[in-house]
């Protein structure tokens, strides 16, 4: 099923099954830890240097066979792959080679957004007395057995065994492996968006998100938000229960925020705008990036030439854009070469955009699918749809070029210098973004400019509900009277306060002091209901 696979866990879950193991055929592999990184060295950059001496050490003085490198990304990779070639080049064949059979080093670069046909080099068999090496991530220890060649660290060595017996150089110490190298990774459930996940569960009329025996239980804060979001975006109401908007969001293999604005989008007739960009949306690596820094320009270039194609303005039309364009090219693959963007990612999005029309398509057919309809301009239609299931995503300019999020947080964010509107920041008020990068300064990523009429009447749903209430915990310790009652205050309160008094209330946060002071009053209102029982009696 899986080499990395925790049997023990899983087994236990399912109440001590029986496990049966299929061994693999491999050959033997002489593992060596190296004393090059240590505990102390966990956040130093400096492996990169010593893996190319190891991998330069491994070409001189061992006998002829590939070889395998793992790092963790392409610029890393790129770079990596530009010092060894030099290296390499100095390299005197006669002398300085331990195997006389060895000529000559042909290094590889591997990385998941390489266009498909440099992919496939690696496949190829090297050149007569020539040294394959292959600097990978981990698709490489996963995706493929490349001939020639704790849980994902014995993973990787094992791609070294596959078809013949090899070698496995470790760069950290033993120490450092003990230490500092947990025994699995953290499950996906315990570190994304949780938010698909409860709505399916929701669906399928767990009511109980909370206690449900998850193999690896998230952490309750983590599912409170979740239940928070779904809220923000109508999948469910107050109560938690799931909304028909809800049971259209979970038909689509997308986000609920991409869902919702697309769902919005079909409700007005003009899906045909969001299709395409939802598809782009939905995959990954849509730009070709280079660690080189002329080729990176060269790239940054043609980029821009394609986003000033829409008005230079929204990052979203361009993504629009680029689908229409490629689609109708005779030749798609040569214009993506020609526009520096990945044909593979592009040959994806179609493929998802005919699923999500065939999918709006049938919920249009659905008696209780709500039907509205608009006499505003595409380029103003696209962006009011967008936050209809964005506007938790928005951010008005703060102070210079930074904006301040609108979410409850108040984080500053700055636009990513990949954006169009980079370097337009003085001339925008509010903006809406798809995504979050998080390095040096907190960037968004793919942004356009919007109105604050537009987000005015959705904006106070970021902030007028406890993420508690939404599960079924709370629910179980309210009356429905009790209930209404407090929705009617709180409609009363909504009412009298002026939406720009709504705002002032954003830097409240849902973070685990204030989900604890929600259980703590709920249990109190219990108590006094309790004992207010016991006194009639």
């Amino acid at each position: 099923m899986s080499a990395t696979l925790d049997i023990e866990r899983l087994s236990e879950f399912f109440g001590s099954c029986p496990v049966c193991s299929i061994p693999g055929k491999i050959f033997p592999i002489k593992e060596r830890f190296h004393n090059l990184i240590g505990p102390r060295d966990k956040d130093n950059s400096a492996y990169v240097t010593e893996t190319i001496k190891i991998t330069l050490q491994t070409h001189l003085n061992e006998p002829a066979g590939d070889i395998l490198v793992f790092l963790t990304g392409q610029s890393e990779i790129e770079k990596a792959c530009d010092v060894l070639y030099h290296k390499a080049e100095k390299i005197d064949y006669r002398h300085d080679v331990y195997d006389s059979s060895v000529e000559g080093l042909l290094i590889l670069p591997l990385y998941g957004s390489m266009p498909t046909d440099q992919q496939k080099r690696i496949f190829l068999p090297p050149p007569k007395g020539i040294r394959k090496c292959v600097i990978a991530t981990n698709i490489a220890a996963t995706s493929v057995t490349i001939e020639g060649i704790r849980s994902e660290a014995i993973q990787r060595a094992g791609r070294a065994g596959r078809t013949s017996s090899g070698k496995c150089h470790r760069i950290y110490s033993e120490e450092f492996w003990e230490k500092c190298m947990p025994d699995h990774m953290i499950p996906e459930i315990k570190r994304t968006s949780l938010t698909s996940v409860v709505l399916t569960l929701k669906c399928l009329e767990v009511n109980d998100v909370i206690r449900f025996p998850y193999l690896d239980p998230p952490e309750e804060r983590f599912i409170l938000e979740a239940l928070r979001k779904l809220y923000q975006c109508s999948a469910i109401d107050r109560v938690g229960n799931v909304t028909d908007l809800g049971r259209f969001i979970i038909e689509f293999p997308l986000t609920p925020n991409l869902a919702c604005a697309l769902i919005k989008a079909t409700s007005l007739g003009c899906e045909d705008l969001l299709l395409p960009v939802a598809a782009m949306l939905s995959v990954e690596h849509v730009f070709i990036q280079s660690g080189v820094t002329q080729k990176q320009k060269d790239f940054e270039n043609s980029h821009k030439t394609l986003s000033e194609m829409v008005g230079g303005d929204n990052d979203f039309a361009t993504l629009s854009s680029i689908f229409e364009q490629c689609k109708s090219s005779d030749n798609p693959i040569s214009w993506c070469r020609k526009h520096a963007v990945h044909w593979r990612a592009v040959k994806s999005a179609f493929s998802v955009e005919k699923q999500l029309r065939d999918i709006t398509h049938k919920l249009k057919q659905l008696k209780n699918f709500p039907l509205e309809s608009h006499d505003t301009s595409k380029n103003e239609l696209l962006r009011r749809c967008l936050c209809a299931g964005f506007f938790s995503n928005v951010a008005r300019r703060s102070i210079g070029r930074s904006f301040c999020t609108m979410d409850g947080n108040g984080s500053v964010v700055h636009i990513h210098p990949s954006s169009a509107l980079f370097g337009q920041e003085t001339n925008l008020e509010w903006i809406l973004f798809h995504s979050v990068l998080v390095t040096s300064k907190i960037y968004v990523r793919t942004v356009c400019p919007i109105r604050y009429e537009w987000v005015k009447d959705l904006l106070p749903k970021l902030h007028d509900v406890d993420a508690y209430e939404l599960s079924s915990v709370a629910r179980e310790e309210i009356t429905k009277e009790e209930l209404a009652k407090w929705e009617s205050r709180e409609q009363t309160k909504q009412n009298s306060e002026a939406h720009e008094a709504s705002l002032k209330k954003m830097q409240k946060r849902n973070d685990d002091k204030s989900i604890s002071d929600a259980r703590e009053r709920f249990l109190h209102r219990k108590q006094q209901k309790l004992q207010n029982i016991s006194a009639q009696q």
